[in-house]
């Protein structure tokens, strides 16, 4: 403050001097003005300490104790989803299939999920946000692995061996006609009415993948209730969304016969560029009639592990992982209606 004082007493000076005065009239004021800055610090000293106080006193009863939590909000809308089987199903094939849709529903984090058998149906309740994934659990979950025995991408030259293809199976190859993003109604087209025509491990079938590339498969060498373990996870590779699956003892060693047979017949062609071996060296992964993704076999596999890959989305390979996990349904379902409801009053009242 010193030598704010000494600029403050020589601009003093300098002004009485410009207007003739002594320069004891500027020390009297210099003197002055030094006491009501003084005065001013002091008061500004007190209300500082005072504030300082103050901010201690609104901040730590925030950071020591916290209130209880604010009440949750109201519960949202609810979605109900009937599922009728195909064919009339027995209760406990109802109960089953229920418990079932229970455990994909909780491998998916989806616990306000209920499923309960009603009458002749099964009905999922669940928050209607996750509608979509409730009607994913629906899907029957048939996993079969089927070498390529024909293969037809979408308006193209079909590959593959004829003569390794039974005549009816061949028959319903020609007259099917695959189209992209059609995986249901195809099925219409070769008369496939029930799962048991296309889920059948003990027959050769003809099918379409999403892109609408049309298949004749053989049968299933590998089934998926062989599998005992399935997975969602993100490949250290390709850094795309994959399902690994860990086959028990019969799977392991039905996928590893499969995978060398292709491997010894038709891989070193297929490298040669034989398009009509590289697709018999293919398996196919089909889920519920419907190839998924077929890859070439690079040789024999005989650890009972596998990847299935398809350019999942997260969702899309934790919904085929859950459908694994959990098994098949034992029954085939279809989605009779669905419903979105208010909250009941009484869960309004509970929130309130």
């Amino acid at each position: 403050m010193r030598d704010a004082d000494q600029v403050i007493a020589g601009a003093l000076r300098d002004i009485a001097a410009e207007a003739g005065l002594p320069g004891s009239v500027a020390d009297a004021a210099w003197r002055a003005g030094r006491r009501r800055r003084l005065a001013v610090l002091a008061a500004s000293a007190a209300s500082m300490a005072g504030a300082i106080v103050l901010a201690l006193a609104i901040v730590l009863p925030l950071t020591a104790a916290r209130g209880p939590a604010p009440p949750p909000g109201p519960p949202g809308r609810v979605v109900s989803i009937t599922l009728s089987p195909v064919t009339p199903a027995s209760t406990g094939v109802l109960a089953a299939a229920a418990r079932l849709l229970g455990q994909r529903a909780a491998y998916l984090h989806l616990p306000s999920t209920q499923a309960q058998v009603s009458g002749p149906d099964v009905v999922l309740t669940g928050p209607a946000a996750d509608a979509t994934q409730l009607k994913t659990l629906a899907v029957a979950g048939v996993l079969n692995f089927r070498q390529v025995l024909l293969y037809q991408p979408y308006r193209g030259t079909t590959y593959g061996d004829v003569r390794l293809v039974n005549h009816n199976t061949l028959a319903l190859f020609h007259k099917l006609v695959c189209t992209p993003d059609n995986t249901s109604t195809w099925k219409d087209q070769v008369g496939y009415i029930t799962a048991d025509e296309y889920d059948n491990p003990g027959t050769q079938i003809v099918s379409c993948d999403r892109s609408g590339n049309k298949y004749a498969l053989d049968l299933a060498k590998v089934q998926g209730t062989q599998i005992s373990d399935a997975a969602a996870e993100l490949s250290t590779t390709s850094n795309q969304w994959e399902v690994t699956l860990r086959l028990n003892s019969a799977g392991a060693s039905a996928f590893g016969a499969l995978t060398l047979h292709q491997y010894n017949t038709y891989y070193r062609a297929a490298q040669a560029g034989n398009q009509d071996d590289n697709w018999l060296d293919a398996i196919a992964v089909v889920l519920d009639g419907n190839v998924v993704t077929a890859p070439q076999t690079n040789g024999p596999i005989p650890g009972g592990n596998a990847q299935i890959t398809g350019n999942f989305t997260r969702a899309q390979a934790e919904e085929l992982a859950a459908q694994l996990q959990s098994g098949a349904l034992p029954a085939d379902f279809r989605v009779s209606a669905v419903s979105t409801l208010a909250p009941s009053a009484s869960s309004q009242a509970a929130a309130g």
